[in-house]
């Protein structure tokens, strides 16, 4: 089992009164780390999973009884907190209510860690009864650092005194093979760890299947599901592009508007993030739109249509590492609690950053290449908004580049294998 970063955050709030609430895409893997993480840290917990049909059947109609047997618990444990661990959470709604009138009763005497595969419901539920009562993450597909077993470097991004000490310039072995199969392949655990390509794929094909069946048609999300899995398509094979809801509702043959809420079911369920365009002011007109990102490049690839790895050098394999870094980024703010806020800038004059990243008052722009070998027509982007912006503090090359760190005065390389 390939060990998660979000392990080192669960046991950090264990302590912590508040119900612990893991989100995120299906098949992630949520339930393979909760039961590793429930069998290591608390084997004596009480342990609910709802996808199994008899414990299903056991408290769905009679959710009271569930309360009752868990206040009988909390007797026995003669003053130590009862774990209660409960999985597809989401199948009983009534457990969100008693979850809610638990806590609130026997606060620091009972600890909830819930979970489940379908977004919407979990993320209604908890903003309904949980709000200010739960912590949560997302557990997003596997990151690199989780695969290759190494730290990201990514923290250090706002120090180039940090970065200069500690980013490896120097390209690992067999790097290019692991990219090559990750971009055509998926981060998802389960396809990843498959060593044939064929096999990975019948799992995507039937996790697309799933996705529709679950997430969308028996949650009523659209009325035409035949428009939404073309719509799915095409907003995968536009991976990494700023939306334009007006084209896509040509295409479709629907409205702007229904687009829009398209893209927001995505967002919801997880299967794609939107990073919204730089707010500051610059006196110059700049793109509104957001951009999306698929969250796994390979899964957004195969629902395309598309096959394979296209050609380095090409656009097509730009737009995948540029997705592929902004995926990694994405992961490694909701891991280690970063207060970045993420954003892209487009101009109506043609300067384009692919990310600008903020902390407080601190700014940093990045570009996204896919080459081996960086040159000064790269960052001139970033020395553009540099002279528009004075926020700006310095600019990183994302690249396959190794030495040198320091590309031109305060615009460093940032080899992604540290990512």
């Amino acid at each position: 089992m390939i060990a998660r970063e979000i392990e080192s955050w669960l046991r950090e709030v264990a302590e912590r009164p508040q119900v612990i609430h893991l989100f995120g895409l299906r098949q992630t893997g949520k339930t393979t780390l909760m039961e590793a993480f429930r069998s290591q840290d608390y084997p004596d917990s009480l342990y609910y999973p709802l996808y199994d049909l008899v414990t299903l059947r056991r408290y769905e109609g009679q959710p009271d009884r569930w309360v009752l047997e868990l206040e009988e618990a909390l007797k026995q444990k003669s003053g130590e907190r009862l774990q209660v661990f409960v999985d597809e959470v989401q199948k009983i709604p009534a457990f969100f209510q008693a979850i809610q009138g638990l806590y609130e009763r026997y606060k620091g005497k009972i600890k909830f860690w819930i979970w489940g595969s379908s977004a919407r419901p979990l993320k209604r539920q908890r903003a309904e009864t949980l709000a200010g009562r739960s912590l949560s993450k997302v557990l997003w597909p596997l990151s690199q650092s989780e695969i290759l077993q190494k730290q990201s470097r990514l923290p250090c991004l706002f120090d180039p005194h940090q970065l200069k000490r500690e980013l490896q310039l120097e390209e690992p072995r067999d790097y290019n093979r692991f990219l090559s199969r990750v971009l055509q392949q998926t981060m998802l655990p389960e396809p990843h760890l498959l060593e044939r390509l064929s096999e990975a794929q019948d799992l995507l094909q039937a996790y697309q299947a799933t996705y529709l069946e679950n997430e969308i048609r028996r949650e009523n999300l659209v009325g035409d599901i035949g428009v939404f899995e073309q719509f799915l398509a095409l907003a995968a094979s536009e991976d990494t592009s700023v939306v334009n809801y007006s084209s896509k509702a040509k295409v479709l043959g629907i409205s702007p508007h229904t687009v829009r809420t398209y893209y927001g079911i995505l967002e919801d369920t997880f299967v794609c993030t939107p990073i919204p365009a730089y707010s500051r002011s610059l006196r110059v007109q700049i793109s509104k739109s957001p951009k999306i990102y698929f969250i796994d490049t390979g899964f957004a690839r195969f629902i395309s249509g598309e096959r394979g790895s296209p050609p380095e050098g090409s656009p097509s394999f730009g737009s995948l590492v540029e997705g592929f870094v902004m995926n990694e980024i994405i992961k490694q703010v909701e891991y280690n609690s970063l207060p970045w806020r993420l954003s892209y800038l487009r101009t109506k004059t043609g300067l384009e950053v692919d990310v600008i990243l903020s902390q407080g008052s601190q700014k940093v722009a990045a570009e996204i290449k896919s080459t081996h070998r960086v040159t000064p027509q790269d960052w001139k982007p970033i020395q553009m908004l540099m002279d528009l912006d004075p926020d700006i503090q310095h600019g990183i090359i994302f690249s396959r580049q190794s030495a040198p760190l320091e590309l031109a005065p305060r615009i460093y390389n940032f080899p992604i294998w540290n990512l």
